[in-house]
C-alpha cells in the first residue's frame, strides 16, 4: 500500500513537472518571438537575467557578458542616463514602489543609441517591505522618439517662421498704413474745398479706391492677427444703410465691367442703427460679394439681410450673398459646411476658398455661424448670422419731420423682378401708395391710365437700364406728355452713379433726382420729403407729424458713467442727468471707473470724469481707458472745480474730449453731451 501511494505521488509530480515545462517553453517561445527584452533582477545578489531578445536588441549574444548589474550599467545603459536610471531604481526600492514606467537610452554594441520604454514590477518584499526582485520588459521606442524629435524641430522651425512673418507684417503694417493714411486724410481734406461736380465725382472714386486698398491691406494683415488670436471686435454705433452704400460704391466698377447687377434686399424690419464692429461686418460682406462676382455666370448677385431675432439683449441678423454660377456638388458642400461648423481650415473649398477662413472666424467672433446652401437655381448662397447690440443713438440723431405719405402715389419701374420687389418693399415701408410695372412702355400706359382714373402718380421711381427703352428715354417721354393733369416727379434709380451716365444734360432736364442702388428707406424718405417741400400741391396733401425737442429726445436713454468722489456732487450730477431720462451709474474714483468700463456687463455711452479723486485721479483713469481694448474711444468729459489756465489743455492732452468747470451749467452739460455723442457717431461712420 505504501509503495502504491508513493508511485501515485511520483506520477503526479512528473505530470506537474511536464505542465511547468510546457508553460516555461511556451513563455520562452513568446519572449523569443517578441522584439521586447525581458530582464529579471535579483536585487539582493545583483544578478540579472537578460532574455535573448533583450541581448539581440543591443547586438549581444547570451555568452558575451555576465548577467549582473555591473554589465547593465557599464555596457547596456547609455552613459548620460546611468545616474538617472540608477537613482530611479534606488527611489523605487526605498519607497517600496511596485510599478515603475521609465524611458531611457541604451547603448548598442555598434555604438548606436536606442531609446526604450521599460515597464517594471518590484516584488517579493523583505521583512521591512523593501522589494528583493524586479522583473521588467523593455520596448524599443527609438522610431517614436526620433519622429517626436523631428516633429518638435519642425514645430520650432514653424514657430520661428510664424514669428518672422508676424514681425514682417507688423513692420509692413506701419510702413503701408503711414502713406495710406496720408492719402485718405488728404482726400477727406480735399473734399471740403471748392470743387465742381466732376471733381467731386473723381474724388469720391479716388477715396473709394483708397478705402478699398486699405481694406485689402487690412485683410492681409488679419491673417497674422487670426494666427495669434489678437482680433478684438469694436463696439461702436453704426448705420447699416451707410455701410451698404459704401459697399455698393466699392463694387460698382467691377460689377459694371462684368455686366452684373448687385441687388441689395434688406427687409423692412431690419434695424438701421446697430452697435458692433461695422468694419469687420463690411469685411465679411465685401469678401463674399467679391467671390460671388468672380464666379457668377448670370447678370445677377443678390445680397440679402433679414431679422432673425430681436430681444432686450441683442439683435441677430441673417446675411446672405447669392450668385448663380457653377454650383457645388452635394458631397463637397457637406464637407465644407462641416469645416465651417468646426472652425477648421478649409483646404478643399475650391471656388469659395478666397478669404472664407477669415470670414468664418470673424463671423464666429460676432457670435454667428456661416454655412453654404445651393441656390434655388444653379449657383450657391453663402449665409451667415451675426449678433449686435441695440443702438439708441442713430435714430434720434437723424430724426426729422415725418410726413404722412398715404396720399402720395408712386410707380415702380424695373425689368428685374427681385430689384422691383425690393424697391416696392422700401417704398411701402415709408408709407407710399405703390404700384409696379416691368417695362418703360408699360409705365407710360399705366401713368396715362391712372391719370384718366383721377389717381395720378406723383412719383415714378424708374430703373436707368432697361430693354427696348431705358429710364432716360422714358423720363423724357413722360415729361413731354401734354395730356397729363399732373406730371409726376421722376426719380432715376441705378447701379451707376450720376457721373457715369452719358446723357448727363438730359438727366438734369427730365429727372428730379438720381439715386444709386441700394436705396435705403431713409434715403428714399429724405428724397421724397425734399421734393414734396418744393411742390405746393404735394405739400398740401401730405401731413407733418410734430416732433419733440430734438436734444431731449436724443439724450433720453443714454448711459452715462459718472466718476465723482464727493457725495453732494454725485447727487447733483445724478439729478441733472436723470431730468433728461438718462441712465446714470456713479463710481467714487478713477479706478472704479476703469473697472466699470472693463466689465462686459456695463456698456456706457459717455463718461463724466472728475479730475481730483482718491486712488486714481481723472487724468490717470483717462490714460488707462484710452490704452485699453475695451471702449477706448468712449467720449470722456472732464468735470472739475479747477478752472486754472492750462487745465483744459491738460485734459485734452490726456485724451478727454471736452472740459466743463464746476459749478455745472445744466444746459451747457446737456449740449456738450449731445455734441460729443453725435461727433462719435458720425466718426464711426467714416
Amino acid at each position: 500500500m505504501f509503495i502504491a501511494t508513493a508511485l501515485f505521488n511520483l506520477y503526479d509530480r512528473q505530470q506537474l513537472l511536464v505542465k511547468l515545462n510546457d508553460r516555461d517553453t511556451r513563455f520562452n517561445y513568446a519572449i523569443e518571438a517578441s522584439s521586447d527584452g525581458l530582464w529579471d533582477w535579483n536585487i539582493t545578489t545583483g544578478k540579472i537575467y537578460f532574455s535573448r531578445s533583450y541581448l539581440r536588441m543591443l547586438g549581444y549574444f547570451y555568452e558575451d557578458l555576465p548577467g549582473d548589474l555591473q554589465t547593465f550599467q557599464d555596457y547596456f545603459l547609455y552613459s548620460e542616463d546611468v545616474e538617472m536610471v540608477m537613482n530611479r531604481f534606488q527611489t523605487a526600492i526605498q519607497q517600496c514602489e511596485t510599478y515603475v514606467n521609465l524611458q531611457f537610452r541604451m547603448q548598442h554594441q555598434n555604438g548606436k543609441v536606442i531609446w526604450v520604454q521599460s515597464k517594471m514590477k518590484f516584488c517579493e518584499p523583505d521583512s521591512e517591505g523593501h522589494p528583493t526582485r524586479c522583473v521588467g520588459l523593455n520596448n524599443n521606442i527609438n522610431d517614436f522618439i526620433l519622429a517626436r524629435e523631428d516633429l518638435l524641430a519642425a514645430k520650432t522651425q514653424a514657430d520661428m517662421a510664424n514669428k518672422t512673418k508676424s514681425e514682417f507684417l507688423a513692420r509692413m503694417s506701419h510702413e503701408i498704413r503711414t502713406p495710406m493714411n496720408a492719402i485718405i486724410g488728404l482726400g477727406y481734406l480735399l473734399k471740403d474745398t471748392h470743387l465742381n461736380e466732376h471733381q467731386k465725382s473723381y474724388l469720391g472714386s479716388l477715396n473709394s479706391a483708397a478705402d478699398s486698398l486699405l481694406h485689402i491691406i487690412n485683410e492681409v494683415l488679419d491673417f497674422s492677427k487670426i494666427d495669434s488670436g489678437r482680433i478684438i471686435l469694436e463696439h461702436s454705433h453704426f448705420d447699416l444703410d451707410q455701410l451698404f452704400e459704401k459697399i455698393s460704391r466699392l463694387f460698382e466698377i467691377s460689377a459694371i465691367h462684368k455686366s452684373v447687377r448687385i441687388i441689395y434686399d434688406i427687409k423692412a424690419d431690419v434695424p438701421r442703427f446697430l452697435r458692433g464692429d461695422a468694419a469687420r461686418l463690411s469685411q465679411v460682406i465685401d469678401q463674399l460679394i467679391s467671390n460671388a462676382l468672380h464666379f457668377s455666370e448670370t447678370n445677377e448677385v443678390i445680397v440679402g439681410v433679414k431679422l432673425r431675432e430681436a430681444n432686450v439683449k441683442y439683435i441677430e441678423l441673417e446675411f446672405s450673398v447669392t450668385d448663380f454660377g457653377v454650383g457645388i456638388p452635394e458631397d463637397r458642400l457637406y464637407s465644407i459646411n462641416e469645416s465651417l461648423k468646426n472652425h477648421v481650415t478649409i483646404s478643399h473649398a475650391g471656388r469659395l476658398r478666397f478669404g472664407l477662413g477669415i470670414c468664418n472666424h470673424l463671423v464666429h467672433l460676432m457670435n454667428g455661424e456661416m454655412h453654404i446652401e445651393t441656390a434655388s437655381q444653379k449657383g450657391c448662397q453663402v449665409v451667415f448670422t451675426a449678433r449686435f447690440d441695440h443702438s439708441h443713438l442713430g435714430s434720434r440723431l437723424l430724426r426729422k419731420h415725418v410726413r404722412d405719405l398715404k396720399n402720395i402715389n408712386a410707380l415702380i419701374v424695373d425689368d428685374n423682378f427681385i430689384a422691383r420687389t425690393v424697391m416696392m418693399s422700401t417704398a411701402k415701408s415709408i408709407g407710399l401708395a405703390v404700384q409696379d410695372v416691368e417695362t418703360a412702355e408699360q409705365a407710360l400706359e399705366k401713368i396715362i391710365q391712372e391719370n384718366e382714373n383721377g389717381k395720378p402718380f406723383h412719383f415714378v421711381l424708374m430703373d436707368y437700364r432697361m430693354p427696348t427703352m431705358d429710364g432716360m428715354e422714358a423720363a423724357e417721354a413722360i415729361k413731354n406728355n401734354k395730356i397729363l393733369d399732373y406730371n409726376p416727379h421722376i426719380i432715376l434709380v441705378s447701379a451707376y452713379h450720376r457721373d457715369e451716365i452719358s446723357n448727363i444734360d438730359t438727366l438734369a432736364l427730365n429727372v428730379d433726382e438720381f439715386l444709386s442702388k441700394p436705396v435705403s428707406e431713409t434715403r428714399l424718405l429724405e428724397t421724397i420729403s425734399n421734393i414734396i417741400s418744393k411742390d405746393e400741391y404735394l405739400h398740401s396733401i401730405s401731413a407733418i407729424h410734430p416732433e419733440s425737442s430734438e436734444q431731449d429726445d436724443f439724450l433720453r436713454g443714454i448711459r452715462v458713467l459718472v466718476a465723482e468722489d464727493n457725495l453732494v456732487n454725485q447727487q447733483v450730477v445724478r439729478g441733472v442727468l436723470k431730468k433728461k431720462a438718462m441712465h446714470v451709474t456713479v463710481v467714487n474714483n478713477g479706478l472704479e471707473a476703469v473697472t466699470a468700463i472693463k466689465n462686459d456687463h456695463q456698456l456706457f455711452d459717455l463718461v463724466l470724469m472728475d479730475l481730483e479723486m482718491p486712488e486714481m485721479d481723472g487724468i490717470s483713469a483717462t490714460h488707462t481707458i484710452r490704452a485699453s481694448k475695451r471702449s477706448p474711444n468712449i467720449p470722456i468729459i472732464a468735470l472739475t472745480a479747477q478752472a486754472m489756465r492750462g487745465d483744459r489743455e491738460r485734459c485734452i492732452a490726456a485724451g478727454m474730449n471736452a472740459y466743463l468747470s464746476k459749478p455745472i451749467n445744466p444746459e451747457l452739460l446737456y449740449k456738450t453731451i449731445a455734441e460729443q455723442l453725435k461727433a462719435q457717431f458720425l466718426e464711426s461712420d467714416r
